[in-house]
């Protein structure tokens, strides 16, 4: 056995746990007086058993009582085998199958049956005690368990129960293990010399001495001094290994059980999760919707409310998608395993596995949220990430890598893999290297956006285009502006929208008048009649006395943008055929005089001086003319052309 495996005890109060692991172990567990002096272990106590090749393994002694049930499952918590420990003389009692329970739903999946106090009862009483615990795990992962008889007061059977949890140890594959760091925390105590020390079984990934951590749901950063596992100095704690952390800068007040350390950033605090719970068979009564209840997961104990979220109530034995509304917050990754105990009765109620850790808040019997919850319940990581990257919305519809890491909890390898093959087929879309999209919401969003666009046509149908940032406004998805941009340009790409610039238009569309409309037009054309006739806005929609005014100022508009009107000064308008009259007399006056003065343009064109001094501006900031000593002449480009 070269990976590292843990041990946990589990049974009945004063079935004699604590006293077989000190058979096993030459070790007492209970290292609290009031436990020495009550005879029972009402916190989790730890001790080394060594095996035949010298390795050590730990074992963890949960309490047996029910008061201290919570207490148990931070034990059970990290174990790879359990010792279901059923005294002889009493067999299976309430809290067997409590304990029993708990062990199941928390995934615990090897285990041994040991019979203690054998020396207290006959043959035939310890058969009946065989009976009725394998008719309790019948079917379950301690169904076939190896069954054996042991006193650990006289030592009968301790060394068979040896071999027996050493040839279990070493028929455990060894499972690889790609997660990031996590160790939920189950012992928090200060040493003199060495100051705060918080203890537990490392859960996933591996860590090193400098390596940045972070304590949880607090999201507080912690420097380490050291590590240790079993009073050795250790330079890095890996899977499934018991490891000693020593805090520089919290204080002993400020840790507690129930905490994680984690690698900074990939847990995230959450209030709501979602998933699938298995009602304990021996419950007396149906769970009820928004029962008040104790969630246990990890070496946590959080209080909340349970939603069912597919059935009216939940009867013993049965199973049901649920979403846990927790009072306090709280870490967590998919397929954690977890139990739960009802809030005033502290009795187990039964358990499963988490779903979904960042949910939405659910209505009940909702046909999409179940369909979701039933594809991720044992989906694959390809089709994880691709239901994941279905069900984001908004902003969060463009994930990167790292938030995959925290939404499903897969190893980065897996996940590169994976999005890669899942790019390559045309699942998910690529965002310039800023992350992922699915295809689906790719091509809704563009299928938007040309929906959208078609309205913004037809509510301003004068309009040819509009700009591409009133059209963003517009949309009721929001969209960062690296996607905004790209599926725009892809939108040109097909042929489906045509972009000048800044404006846009569908490709398809152009402008159409109606009657009314083109004879606006045509009463706005009149002005190009007399070669320079300058207007303003009133003079311009008094033109056609009989049109709506709504409709003669959208026209004008219209005019405007089609470039049939400028305002070439404030107030001052010309038809765009006027203007190109003023600008061709201009020229011709300076080829023949040089030189041009606003009085003599004015007498020119036989317009007031404004006038004239504005349209003299007007072509000189277009670069017709420049300004000289009161003068204008003409630039040196616009000879050339003329």
């Amino acid at each position: 056995m070269s990976h590292h495996l843990t041990i946990g005890t589990a049974g009945h109060v004063d079935h004699g746990k604590s006293a077989l692991v000190e058979a096993l172990t030459g070790i007492h567990p209970d290292r609290l007086e009031e436990e020495q002096e009550r005879g029972m272990t009402i916190d989790l106590g730890f001790a080394f058993m060594q095996l035949s090749n010298h390795q050590e393994v730990p074992i963890i002694d949960v309490p047996g009582h029910e008061r201290f049930l919570k207490t148990m499952v931070s034990g059970v918590s990290g174990i790879h085998l359990v010792l279901f420990i059923i005294a002889a003389d009493e067999g299976v009692m309430p809290q067997t199958k409590e304990h029993f329970g708990t062990v199941r739903y928390m995934g615990v999946e090897r285990g041994i049956i040991v019979l203690t106090k054998c020396d207290l009862v006959d043959e035939e009483w310890l058969m009946l005690v065989e009976e009725e615990v394998q008719s309790l795990v019948k079917g379950s992962f301690l169904a076939g368990a190896p069954i054996r008889h042991v006193s650990s007061i006289s030592g009968e059977g301790i060394d068979e129960l040896k071999k027996t949890i050493e040839d279990t140890l070493n028929d455990i594959p060894v499972k690889s293990d790609h997660g990031l760091f996590r160790m939920p925390i189950d012992r928090v105590f200060s040493m003199k010399g060495f100051g705060t020390i918080m203890a537990g079984t490392v859960l996933s990934g591996r860590i090193s001495i400098n390596d940045p951590l972070e304590v949880l749901p607090a999201q507080i950063p912690i420097r380490l001094r050291g590590m240790q596992t079993h009073n050795q100095d250790m330079e890095c704690a890996e899977t499934g290994q018991r490891a000693a952390l020593n805090i520089a800068n919290l204080k002993i007040s400020e840790l507690e059980r129930g905490q994680e350390v984690s690698i900074p950033g990939y847990l995230k605090p959450t209030m709501m999760i979602d998933a699938r719970l298995h009602a304990l068979e021996s419950n007396e009564e149906a769970i009820k919707n928004r029962l008040r209840i104790r969630l246990h997961k990890g070496t946590a104990e959080t209080i909340g409310r349970l939603v069912l979220l597919d059935m009216e109530e939940l009867g013993p034995g049965e199973v049901c998608y649920v979403q846990f509304r927790l009072e306090s917050p709280i870490v967590a990754e998919r397929k954690e395993r977890f139990i739960i105990r009802g809030f005033s009765s502290m009795r187990l109620l039964g358990g499963g596995d988490i779903l979904e850790v960042y949910p939405q808040k659910h209505k009940r019997f909702r046909d999409p949220v179940l369909d979701y919850l039933k594809h991720i319940t044992d989906a694959t990581p390809r089709d994880l990430i691709d239901q994941v990257m279905q069900r984001a919305y908004g902003l969060g519809r463009l994930k990167t890598v790292v938030d995959l890491l925290t939404l499903t909890n897969l190893s980065p390898e897996t996940i590169h893999t994976e999005v890669e093959s899942l790019i390559e087929e045309g699942t998910l879309i690529e965002i310039l290297n800023r992350g992922v999209m699915h295809a689906s919401w790719y091509e809704r969003l563009k299928d938007d956006m040309v929906n959208e666009l078609q309205r913004m046509h037809v509510e301003h149908h004068l309009k040819e285009r509009v700009s591409k940032d009133a059209l963003r406004s517009q949309i009721s998805s929001p969209i960062q502006d690296t996607v905004y941009n790209m599926l725009l340009t892809k939108l040109v790409e097909e042929g489906r929208v045509s972009q000048q610039g800044s404006e846009i238009k569908l490709a398809s569309h152009s402008v159409s008048l109606s009657a009314q409309e083109q004879g606006i037009l045509e009463c706005i054309h009149t002005l190009k009649d007399k070669p320079v006739h300058i207007v303003n806005m009133n003079d311009i929609l008094d033109l056609n006395p009989d049109s709506r005014p709504d409709m003669m100022k959208n026209m004008v508009s219209y005019a405007f943008d089609q470039g049939i009107l400028i305002e070439f000064a404030d107030k001052m308008i010309m038809h765009q055929q006027g203007l190109e009259s003023a600008k061709n007399k201009l020229i011709d006056y300076l080829t023949r005089h040089g030189t041009v003065r606003a009085t003599d343009y004015r007498a020119y064109l036989d317009i007031s001086r404004s006038h004239a001094t504005a349209l003299l501006d007007y072509f000189c900031d277009l670069g017709i003319t420049h300004r000289e000593s009161g003068t204008h002449r003409l630039a040196k480009e616009t000879v050339g052309d003329h």
